[in-house]
Parts: structure tokens; C-alpha cells; sequence
């Protein structure tokens, strides 16, 4: 393992003036780009990238309010219209095989230990990734996508439906934190970023980065995942990300269950994760594969 600093080190400050930022421009690369590209700019840059940032669109993310996010009817904790996931029929389908095998035995009495979570406080966690795990390529970076994790809606820019599981939490953390580094992070920002002044502290940040200088930094790889805490309301998940030189860093991201979907809730300062620190290794982590 490797030694952590705090994640709420000078939490009040500009992210990319905060300790480890210089650290995460080399280490965490394009994964984590804003942070970098916004260390070496500076606060007061401004895009000049030669191309007019793209307006954010609205979607079925965009609010749980159904007014607003179109889905009359819906309620806060509904899942919006075309989204399921193979979690809603009572988990995944090990944790089901296991209440079949429980309720056999137990004549139904196994009710508590079929359902992990079942009571937002006590969930299976990942130990390893899912079986149907399939990579897809977004602005140079892979990201893992699974079917029973989700994510299952590709529309347009905006990678939604994950399962509303350990694992789900954790694939949400890749894919919404790599869109931040997409022409259309607008979009992304405006849907699966928490609402609040963190969002929009980090939009206002992110605004003054020309698309350019993220699209010249080296991308990292993402090389293993663990998840510190999890309910069925909030997770936080920590990424361990490869860099081009083969060193390893990590970052912790924190999520919320909101609108029917994981999303990446920002800190006050706008910063989406916290400080990089080094890791010698990836003990402590689930790997990707052979990354």
C-alpha cells in the first residue's frame, strides 16, 4: 500500500493550487486532465483553443424534477424512462442464485443475507471486475463498460443507466470522470454532476481550459479500483491510473445515487477527486485485466 494524504487537504482552496496537483499532471495524465492542464494555465486562463465551447444539452439526467428532466411523473428516486439495469429484480445474478439456494434452505428465513445491502449499509463489495466487461474508446482513453453494470444507454455524449450497485458506483466514477475531458463536457457536466456550488465551481474552472491543451496532454491508463465506502446513497470509489512512463497514482472519486443514477459529486472548490498520491504498487486494488 502507499501512504494517503488527507482528502480534505486544503479543501477550501483552488484545486489546481492545492499540494499534489504538479504530482497529478505527470501521474494521472489525460484521466484526470483538468486538474493538470488547469495547474499550468493558471486561474485566470482563457480558452483559446480557436473553437467556441460547446453548449450543454439537457437529457433524462439533467434533473430527478420531472418538469425539468422531462419524465412526467417520475419521482425522485425513480429511474428514468428506458433505464434498467440487472440489479432492479433483486441483484445481481450471483446474489439471486444465492437467495434461491437460501430460501430453499432456510424455508425463507435467509431474507437478510440474500439481499447484500439490501438495507443501504452492509453490501457485497467488488473483488473483482465483471465477467462481461467490454472497453470502449473515448478521446484516446479506454474505459470499462459492462452490461450488468452499466453503463447501458449511449446517448450521444452522455453514458448513463449504471446499476445501482457497489459495482455500478464504480464504473460510473470511470466513464463520468473521463467525459470531463471530452469537447462535450458541458453536457456531461450538466447531467451527472451533483447539483450545487461545486458544480458550479468547476464548470466555471473548467471553462477557462482550451479543448487543445487537453487534447495534447499523454492519456494514463485506468489500472484497478477499490471502493473505501459504499451505500446505496453514496460511494467512494479510489482509481489507481498508469501513466505513460508505467507509474502508478491514485485518486479517490465521490459519488451519489441521484435523479435514478450514480453521480460524481463534486467538492466545494470544484475539484472532482481528491489529491493524487503515489502508489509503489497496486496492492489494495481490484486490476483491469493485465493493465
Amino acid at each position: 500500500m502507499f501512504a494517503r494524504k488527507q482528502d480534505d487537504e486544503a479543501v477550501d482552496a483552488p484545486f489546481w493550487k492545492q499540494r499534489g496537483w504538479t504530482f497529478s499532471a505527470v501521474f494521472l495524465a489525460t484521466a484526470l486532465v483538468i486538474a493538470a492542464v488547469s495547474y499550468f494555465t493558471g486561474s485566470g486562463g482563457t480558452d483559446d483553443g480557436g473553437e467556441a465551447p460547446r453548449k450543454a444539452e439537457k437529457g433524462p439526467l439533467t434533473s430527478h424534477r420531472p418538469q425539468e428532466a422531462g419524465q412526467a411523473g417520475r419521482t425522485a428516486g425513480e429511474r428514468p424512462k428506458g433505464c434498467h439495469t440487472e440489479d432492479e429484480d433483486g441483484g445481481t445474478p450471483e446474489e439471486k442464485s444465492t437467495a434461491r439456494t437460501d430460501e430453499q434452505n432456510t424455508g425463507g428465513a435467509g431474507e437478510a443475507r440474500r439481499k447484500p445491502g439490501a438495507d443501504g449499509t452492509n453490501p457485497s463489495r467488488p473483488t473483482s471486475p465483471p465477467e462481461d466487461v467490454a472497453w470502449k474508446t473515448l478521446d484516446r482513453i479506454s474505459v470499462p463498460t459492462s452490461p450488468s453494470a452499466g453503463p447501458t444507454r449511449f446517448d450521444g455524449p452522455v453514458w448513463w443507466c449504471y446499476a445501482h450497485t457497489p459495482m455500478g458506483a464504480v464504473m460510473a466514477a470511470h466513464g463520468i470522470l473521463t467525459h470531463m475531458s471530452s469537447a462535450d463536457w458541458r453536457t456531461v457536466a450538466e447531467q451527472q454532476l451533483v447539483p450545487g456550488a461545486g458544480r458550479k465551481q468547476f464548470i466555471s474552472q473548467r471553462s477557462t481550459v482550451s479543448q487543445q491543451d487537453v487534447e495534447n496532454q499523454q492519456p494514463g491508463v485506468y489500472s484497478g479500483f477499490s471502493l473505501p465506502s459504499y451505500s446505496k446513497k453514496a460511494a467512494e470509489v479510489r482509481l489507481l491510473i498508469k501513466s505513460a512512463n508505467g507509474s502508478l497514482s491514485g485518486t479517490t472519486v465521490s459519488m451519489r445515487w441521484d435523479g435514478g443514477d450514480w453521480k460524481v459529486e463534486p467538492r466545494s472548490n470544484g475539484s472532482l477527486f481528491s489529491s493524487a498520491t503515489s502508489a509503489m504498487s497496486n496492492g489494495g486494488y481490484v486490476k483491469w485485466g493485465a493493465a
